[in-house]
């Protein structure tokens, strides 16, 4: 029965299909999964993802397969972000304006991961929306084909002819 409703919350999880959606997903996932989880940009970030059609799995798992990416690449990301913070004596003002602004500083700009994290996934959002439609496109009915051939799509088809 656990398996069952599992797979109810799956098909909730999917309702927006169309390979833009798809995309919008996987993008934002990566979006939530790059930037630090404790700032001001993270939350209005995850506020969007529930505002905005798109697909909350493809996000979700997205998230989940970048948020370990970015662990595992961290010291270059605090790299990246402390060499923008630093290596540019002419933005040195614009920093420090920044961190005395009424709401800039609970972005935590400031630290070299979040910086570091925001570059990458500003860098990224555009051609990881390309590349992730163009493989939706490409990938959908066959990944749909294989999940409709498993057990558990059978079982819960079966479960399902049974108690209607």
């Amino acid at each position: 029965m656990v398996i069952f409703g599992c797979i109810r919350f799956l098909q909730l999880l999917t309702l927006d299909r169309s390979p833009l959606q798809i995309a919008f997903g996987i993008t934002f996932g990566m979006l939530l999964g790059v930037i630090p989880v404790t700032t001001l940009h993270w939350l209005c970030l995850l506020g969007c993802l529930f505002i905005v059609r798109m697909n909350l799995l493809a996000a979700l798992l997205s998230a989940a397969c970048f948020g370990l990416l970015s662990w595992i690449l961290q010291s270059p990301i605090e790299e990246l972000g402390y060499w923008t913070l630093t290596a540019h004596k002419s933005l040195l003002p614009i920093w420090a304006r920044a961190y005395h602004a009424p709401i800039l500083p609970f972005t935590a700009f400031n630290y070299s991961s979040v910086m570091g994290g925001t570059l990458i996934a500003a860098a990224c959002f555009v051609p990881l929306l390309l590349l992730s439609q163009i493989l939706v496109r490409k990938w959908s009915a066959p990944l749909h084909t294989f999940w409709l051939s498993t057990r558990i799509q059978r079982a819960y088809t079966h479960y399902r002819r049974m108690t209607h």
